[in-house]
């Protein structure tokens, strides 16, 4: 992996060789988190080009505390929450239409199995999972991500896992939290 530190340091001394270096080492991952919350590839990539040339713009005022991908991801949850303000769209299931989680399973009708399922929880307790799940973010880094407290996320978590299971089982989803 990429020393993230000396990158960003070559960063701000103006390397454009390091920059294209972190964009490639993170464009797939900041793509994937927006298609997972849209659903548009065209979308999706002008997300992703957005939220780097913000961080192009701010990596000045990055400050080397904990990860950078954390960092990073708080760009981009940030600007997820700006694009849906901007274009007065609800996040509703229909908008991840088309979407696919990504899990260790050749089996194509567990993935779409899951897929489903993630698409009937609640959107707080999605975001949560995927960043966990898909992304490997701890609930802190989640935490700091979302802004919200640490407890939060670990309950949102929580209960849709549970909600998770009961729609995989075949159970009534009890959509009520």
């Amino acid at each position: 992996m990429v020393d993230e530190i000396k990158i960003i340091d070559r960063i701000k001394n103006g390397d454009r060789y390091a920059m294209d270096m972190l964009i490639k080492t993170y464009y797939q991952s900041v793509f994937a988190y927006f298609y997972c919350h849209t659903g548009s590839r065209e979308v999706s990539m002008d997300l992703t080009q957005e939220v780097f040339i913000k961080v192009i713009t701010y990596i000045e005022g990055y400050k080397n505390k904990g990860r950078f991908k954390a960092w990073l991801f708080t760009v981009a949850a940030n600007h997820l929450r700006n694009h849906w303000k901007h274009q007065r769209v609800h996040h509703t299931e229909n908008e991840l239409k088309g979407n696919m989680i990504y899990i260790d399973s050749d089996d194509m009708s567990e993935k779409l199995d899951l897929k489903q399922a993630l698409l009937r929880i609640p959107h707080d307790q999605r975001e949560p999972i995927i960043l966990k799940y898909y992304y490997g973010f701890t609930t802190k880094e989640i935490s700091e991500i979302l802004a919200e407290k640490e407890p939060t996320i670990k309950g949102r978590i929580r209960y849709g896992l549970e909600k998770l299971k009961k729609i995989l089982r075949g159970e009534p989803d009890g959509q009520s939290r």
